[in-house]
């Protein structure tokens, strides 16, 4: 009876938690791109609350004002940064539509003609049927870069497009989320406190400790990509020098910050350019470029697991696992929210407020594994 009891509750738990994973992952799939105005105000809200208790703790001021001073500065800033890279995203893809043209006929043609005349000269000393092979070969691949190219421009044009006709629509979201984070800064309290009394006492108690937790984790989080922003900016800086690139510092910062960002890398820069920079005839840069972003990957898969892992709690291989299965499911928002929702849940079991994970018993001698037991046949 004890062992039919252990399985039924273990049946009972495995549907209780998987029941909620389910909701979770619908809610991030589907709801959340219907709500993520009211999502990202409260966000918002929850970044600014403790400036303004720092205000009104430290310096005696009231709540409303010190709301009102945090809102007006947080949002100041945040739009001042959007209207910079919106002009800059507007200037870059015009000039793009007619720099890729430009691009092509000047560099990349005559240097895959160049290429090409290589390329057919070393076919004839192996053989003749090799040299016809890569004649005829050759226009096709000319022709398939030249309309990729003539693609790209359109396709910029057709992106940016699309981007002004849904931009009325994505204001009016802005503008919910902006009124939203007002009313919910000067509420906060009153409003999580609502919300919490709506839940059981077990549960709250859950929240109120994966809030903490949290808290703790986006912290180590952001100290460990700065600390792989510090790598990756030293492995470009050496790079740039070694190449005698102007503006190596420059530049080798802007590709370590662009490098965090989970969906775009350093590839976007590095691999254009190494490549551009082999069809124009830059030989040695084009092959240093594609060296540097190939140790900057091999450097990156290897490092990132162990640094985030030791600085939130996880074991490197849980981290890699996660970061992975993360961005196939959600993408870029995956690949930092999966790992970060381990951590918080390895963090919570280890404090004893869920039981999830089954922890070795000290009073209990470590089982060996059937591999590295003798054979009782041995010696026999």
């Amino acid at each position: 009876m004890s062992d039919i009891h252990h399985r039924r509750r273990f049946i009972i738990n495995t549907a209780y938690y998987a029941v909620i994973v389910g909701i979770v992952f619908l809610v991030f799939r589907y709801l959340l791109n219907l709500i993520w105005p009211f999502f990202v105000a409260f966000l918002f809200a929850w970044i600014l609350v403790p400036a303004i208790r720092w205000l009104t703790v430290r310096h005696h001021w009231k709540y409303n004002l010190a709301a009102v001073l945090c809102l007006v500065i947080f949002f100041a800033l945040l739009g001042g940064i959007a209207v910079l890279l919106t002009s800059q995203i507007v200037s870059f893809t015009a000039d793009a539509v007619t720099w890729l043209p430009t691009l092509y006929s000047d560099t990349i043609a005559p240097g895959l003609e160049n290429f090409s005349d290589s390329l057919e000269g070393l076919a004839e000393r192996v053989s003749p049927e090799v040299a016809d092979m890569v004649d005829s070969a050759m226009p096709t691949v000319v022709s398939s870069i030249g309309s990729t190219v003539t693609s790209s421009s359109m396709r910029l044009v057709s992106s940016l497009s699309s981007w002004l006709t849904k931009l009325p629509s994505r204001l009016i979201s802005t503008l919910i989320c902006v009124i939203a984070t007002i009313f919910m800064t000067l509420d906060f309290h009153r409003m999580t406190a609502f919300l919490l009394r709506q839940i059981p006492e077990h549960p709250r108690h859950v929240i109120s400790e994966a809030k903490n937790t949290f808290t703790q984790v986006i912290r180590k989080y952001g100290r460990s990509y700065g600390i792989i922003m510090g790598i990756t900016f030293l492995e470009m800086l050496i790079g740039m020098l070694v190449l005698r690139q102007q503006n190596a510092v420059l530049i080798a910062l802007a590709i370590a910050v662009f490098d965090i960002f989970p969906i775009v890398g350093a590839g976007t820069i590095l691999l254009p350019w190494g490549v551009i920079s082999l069809l124009g005839g830059s030989v040695g840069k084009g092959v240093g470029l594609l060296l540097i972003y190939v140790i900057e990957v091999v450097v990156r898969q290897i490092m990132e697991p162990r640094i985030v892992g030791r600085q939130v709690g996880l074991h490197p291989l849980i981290t890699l696992i996660a970061m992975f299965v993360g961005s196939k499911l959600f993408g870029g928002v995956g690949l930092l929210g999966l790992p970060i929702t381990c951590a918080i849940v390895a963090s919570l079991d280890q404090t004893g407020v869920i039981h999830i994970i089954r922890h070795e018993d000290p009073s209990r001698p470590a089982a060996r594994d059937d591999l590295t037991q003798e054979d009782p046949t041995e010696g026999k």
